[in-house]
C-alpha cells in the first residue's frame, strides 16, 4: 500500500486564509445579530464576542461567529453608548457592519467596524411604546390624554403640606444623599420625617424588588403624604428598570402620590408617566416639595392679611359708629336739659310777679283803712280797732296762707318737674322710642319691618318692627 499524501495543517490554514482572503477582500457587511460571551480588555480598548442568531420561534442557536473589535470599531462602540445610552454587552440585538477574517492559530471571525445606533434605539422605543400600549389596553385606571397619561396615581390630591415622604433608592445614591440635603436644609426651615426603603435600582432582572419595596411601604399602614423615587444618572440600561410593565402598573395605581426623581435628562421612563409627579434629578423632586410647601404657607400668610386688613376696616366703621352715638347722646341731653331750665325759669318769674301782686293789692287796702282811721273820731278809731287788729291778723294769715299756698303749689310744680324728667321716666321702667330721629308717642305711621331706636335708662336699642298689635290704652296687664 502506498503512503497517502499529506499537507501540514499550517500549508491547509494557510490556503484557507488565501481562499478567504481573496473572496471577503475589501468587503463589508451590515449583519443582524445578538451578543454573547462579551469582553472586553480596557487597557487595550478591544471587544472579545460572538455574534449568534436565534430562530424566531425559541431560543435555539442557528448560527454563531466569533467577533472582535479594536482600534476606529471600538471607537464606534464608545460612540454607540453615548448615543444611546445602552453599553455594548450581552443580549443586546444590534446591527453591525463587519468584515471576514481568517487567522491560522485563531480561525475564522468576523471584526466589528461601526454599530447603527438609531436601530438600537428604534428597538428600546419599539419596546416602551408596546409597553405603554399594553399599560393602556390591559387597565381601566390609565388613559391616554393627548402626549400624556392619566393614571389613579396622577389624579390624587397632594396634601396641602407634604411632610411624611417614604423614598425608595439605592442605599449608595448620591442623588439620594442630595435629595436629602436639599430637604434637610431648605431655606423656610420646614421639617421633614423621610424614611428610606433600599432597594437597587437599575437592570430590569431587578423589578420583583422594587416592586417588593412598593409593597412593603402600602403594608406599614403608615400615612405617608408622598412616596419618592430617587436615582442619579446612569446608562440607558441602567433605567430599564423605570420602562418595566410591572413597576409601571403598580405605580400607575398605588394610593399614595408618587414624585419620581429619577435622574434621567434624556428621556420620560414610563414610571415618570404612570406617576403623579415626575421631575429629572432627585434635588428637583425635593425643590418641588419645598415650593408645593411653600405655596400653602404664603396661602395662609396672604390670607392673615387679609384677616387683618378686614378686621381693621370693621373696627373703624364700628368704632364711627359709636363716636357718632356718643355725640348724639350728649348733644339731645343739653337740648332737654336746656328746655326743662327754661321752663323752670319762667315759673320762676310767675311766681314772684303773683307774690308782688297780692302784696301790692294788700297795701292798698291798708293806706285806705289808715286815711279812714284819721279822719274819724277817737271813737271811731276805738271802735275800729278791734277791727284794724283783725284785719292786721287777717291780712297776716292771709299773707302767710297764700305764701303756703305758693309755696306748695311751688314745690308741685318742681315735683311735676322731676317727674316729667326723660331721665325719671326711664328709671321708672318706661322708655323713649324714635324714628327718625324724632321722639313719637303713637304707633299710627308706624309699619313692621320699619327701624325704630328704642331709648332706656342705660341703653340704645336699634330695633326692627316684627309685629304691630292695637292697643286701646284700657288694659291693665301692662
Amino acid at each position: 500500500m502506498e503512503p497517502q499524501q499529506y499537507i501540514r495543517l499550517s500549508a491547509l490554514n494557510d490556503m484557507i486564509h488565501d481562499t478567504i482572503s481573496s473572496r471577503f477582500e475589501g468587503q463589508r457587511f451590515w449583519v443582524l445579530a445578538d451578543i454573547t460571551n462579551h469582553s472586553f480588555k480596557a487597557d487595550k480598548k478591544i471587544h472579545y464576542f460572538e455574534l449568534v442568531e436565534k430562530a424566531q420561534n425559541g431560543n435555539a442557536i442557528t448560527a454563531k461567529m466569533m467577533g472582535k473589535s479594536w482600534g476606529g470599531g471600538a471607537i464606534r462602540i464608545e460612540e454607540f453608548e453615548k448615543n444611546t445610552g445602552q453599553t455594548f454587552t450581552n443580549n443586546l440585538h444590534v446591527l453591525v457592519q463587519v468584515s471576514v477574517d481568517y487567522h491560522p492559530l485563531y480561525g475564522l471571525s468576523v471584526s466589528v467596524l461601526d454599530i447603527d445606533s438609531n436601530f438600537m434605539l428604534g428597538i428600546l422605543e419599539q419596546q416602551r411604546n408596546a409597553t405603554l400600549e399594553r399599560l393602556v389596553r390591559e387597565n381601566e385606571y390609565i388613559q391616554k390624554e393627548g402626549d400624556g397619561y392619566s393614571t389613579y396615581n396622577s389624579r390624587l390630591q397632594l396634601p396641602v403640606v407634604i411632610q411624611r415622604i417614604a423614598v425608595i433608592s439605592s442605599s449608595s445614591s448620591a442623588g439620594n444623599e442630595d435629595f436629602r440635603h436639599t430637604m434637610q436644609h431648605n431655606n423656610f426651615g420646614y421639617v421633614f420625617q423621610i424614611d428610606d426603603y433600599y432597594t437597587v435600582v437599575q437592570g430590569d432582572n431587578n423589578a420583583k424588588l422594587f416592586l417588593n419595596k412598593l409593597i412593603e411601604i402600602y403594608n406599614t399602614g403608615i400615612a405617608y403624604d408622598a412616596v419618592v423615587i430617587n436615582r442619579g444618572g446612569g446608562s440607558q440600561s441602567d433605567f430599564l428598570i423605570f420602562d418595566n410593565y410591572n413597576i409601571g402598573r403598580a405605580v400607575a395605581k398605588f394610593p399614595i402620590p408618587v414624585i419620581t426623581g429619577i435622574g434621567h435628562q434624556k428621556n420620560v421612563s414610563i414610571t415618570d408617566l404612570m406617576a403623579h409627579t415626575n421631575t429629572k434629578t432627585p434635588t428637583k423632586a425635593a425643590e418641588f416639595i419645598i415650593a408645593h410647601n411653600r405655596s400653602f404657607e404664603l396661602e395662609i400668610f396672604s390670607l392673615q392679611q387679609n384677616i387683618i386688613i378686614k378686621s381693621q376696616k370693621l373696627f373703624h366703621v364700628h368704632y364711627k359708629e359709636l363716636s357718632e352715638l356718643k355725640n348724639d347722646i350728649t348733644r339731645y341731653t343739653k337740648e332737654l336739659i336746656q328746655m326743662h331750665g327754661e321752663e323752670l325759669t319762667r315759673t320762676n318769674h310767675r311766681i314772684i310777679s303773683n307774690a308782688k301782686s297780692v302784696l301790692y293789692e294788700h297795701q292798698k287796702r291798708l293806706i285806705l283803712t289808715v286815711h279812714q282811721l284819721a279822719q274819724s273820731p277817737k271813737m271811731l278809731i276805738q271802735q275800729n280797732k278791734n277791727d284794724l287788729v283783725n284785719i292786721k291778723n287777717s291780712i297776716k294769715n292771709t299773707a302767710s296762707e297764700y305764701l303756703r299756698h305758693e309755696k306748695l303749689t311751688l314745690d308741685y310744680h318742681q315735683k311735676s318737674i322731676q317727674m316729667m324728667s326723660p331721665n325719671n321716666i326711664l328709671r321708672k321702667g318706661y322708655a323713649i322710642v324714635k324714628v327718625n330721629e324724632k321722639i313719637i308717642s303713637s304707633a299710627e305711621n308706624i309699619e313692621a319691618g320699619q327701624e325704630i331706636e328704642v331709648i332706656l335708662k342705660d341703653a340704645k336699642l336699634k330695633s326692627t318692627v316684627k309685629e304691630k298689635i292695637q292697643y286701646d290704652g284700657r288694659e291693665t296687664d301692662l
